[in-house]
């Protein structure tokens, strides 16, 4: 399955870095988070997130990732790049599900061998807060109902119906979120999907004439970051969230506040972004972003001759998708992250990596750099042309 979405060059990094990066920018309500300004009717929408149960033939471990290719053959331009999605394209299993949960897992419990032993990976990737704690409670429970009902094959309720059992990881968890720790279900979220849950909502012990009617990053897990750490996102404004992108205060910042003040609950909308990098982390707080480097540094291209694409190169795509919850009225933000070799493109139709040199020769200057693809693309462009 090939996700060609509308405009979606943007590493997302660009939104939240992303949806942060891309600004969900939404007008603060006057006593609790309020439901957006209607453009269109409520009755379009249900009261409550639910899904369809997939075949009941399904098999986790055969789903092969989907091939999130959003780039196209023409000049990039920074848009919103949004589409509508069914609630049953929200979260997904593929055949990766074990091997990235468990990826998560090593990152929030600061067990990762790739990272040194004093960096503490569980304060840069889980975040709670008082104001996010109900929002957090309300996720909670929408992710287990919706994996029971979508999946039953692998999600079921126990017999004193105070728990599920996780099929793939063999493990019980909640039913409901009840009042456990917020930090605690956050952990417990991360044995359950893999897609990054993100929550913003307004925050009204700010008096902030410039920000304070924004959404701030307030909960969540954000374990896959590429190129930041989400510790200097958290508790800041959408627009302090997306100040490293170019254009995004002049060209997007109106537009996404507008269209976002439209989102209703239950409703889904969501875009997708690729990037380039040089190793095969999915955790990245010091890569992967050149407007944290010099014009030197990020102006000097990696050669060809020192990048192995086999196994050092790497191509990544995030996909994002955002709701607002029903009760709550937070939003939620959830990214999706595929990673794999860039020598993958070989196997791929030859109009894939027809589309991504076309891309990655035309993008600008100054949305290269802050991507990071001035030190990769030189070298990803000759290596493509080599077999197309």
């Amino acid at each position: 399955m090939l996700l060609n979405w509308e405009q979606v060059h943007i590493n997302w990094t660009l939104f939240l870095p992303f949806f942060f990066l891309s600004a969900f920018y939404f007008l603060r309500p006057k006593k609790s988070l309020s439901r957006p300004t209607e453009t269109k009717s409520e009755s379009e929408f249900p009261k409550e997130i639910k899904t369809n149960a997939v075949l009941p033939d399904f098999k986790w471990d055969h789903k092969e990732p989907a091939k999130s290719y959003p780039f196209k053959d023409k000049e990039y331009k920074l848009t919103m790049g949004i589409r509508s999605f069914k609630p049953d394209d929200w979260l997904l299993i593929e055949d990766t599900y074990l091997d990235r949960i468990e990826e998560k897992t090593k990152l929030i419990t600061n067990s990762h061998p790739a990272y040194d032993s004093d960096k503490d990976t569980e304060a840069s990737t889980v975040f709670t807060s008082e104001i996010g704690d109900p929002a957090v409670r309300e996720l909670y429970d929408v992710i287990i109902q919706y994996m029971c009902d979508k999946y039953p094959m692998y999600f079921k309720l126990n017999g004193d119906g105070t728990s599920v059992h996780n099929n793939i990881t063999k493990e019980d968890i909640p039913a409901t979120a009840g009042d456990i720790d917020t930090r605690k279900l956050l952990h417990l979220l991360t044995r359950t999907v893999e897609e990054d849950c993100i929550i913003m909502m307004p925050d009204e012990t700010l008096d902030d004439p410039e920000f304070g009617n924004e959404y701030y990053f307030k909960a969540g897990v954000f374990a896959f970051a590429a190129g930041f750490d989400p510790r200097d996102k958290f508790n800041k404004p959408l627009t302090s969230i997306h100040e490293p992108i170019p254009g995004y205060q002049s060209i997007l910042r109106t537009s996404m506040n507008r269209y976002f003040q439209r989102l209703q609950p239950c409703q889904f909308v969501g875009r997708a972004n690729f990037s380039i990098q040089a190793h095969n982390k999915f955790y990245v707080d010091d890569d992967n972003k050149g407007y944290h480097l010099s014009e030197e540094e990020v102006r000097r291209a990696i050669p060809y001759e020192d990048l192995d694409f086999d196994k050092q190169v790497h191509y990544r795509s995030e996909r994002q998708m955002l709701t607002r919850l029903p009760k709550t009225g937070a939003i939620v933000f959830t990214i999706r992250t595929y990673l794999h070799p860039f020598s993958d493109f070989k196997s791929q139709p030859e109009e894939v990596g027809q589309r991504l040199l076309g891309a990655l020769e035309k993008f600008p200057d100054d949305m290269a750099k802050y991507k990071g693809l001035t030190k990769l693309a030189p070298a990803a462009i000759r290596y493509l042309k080599e077999f197309l």
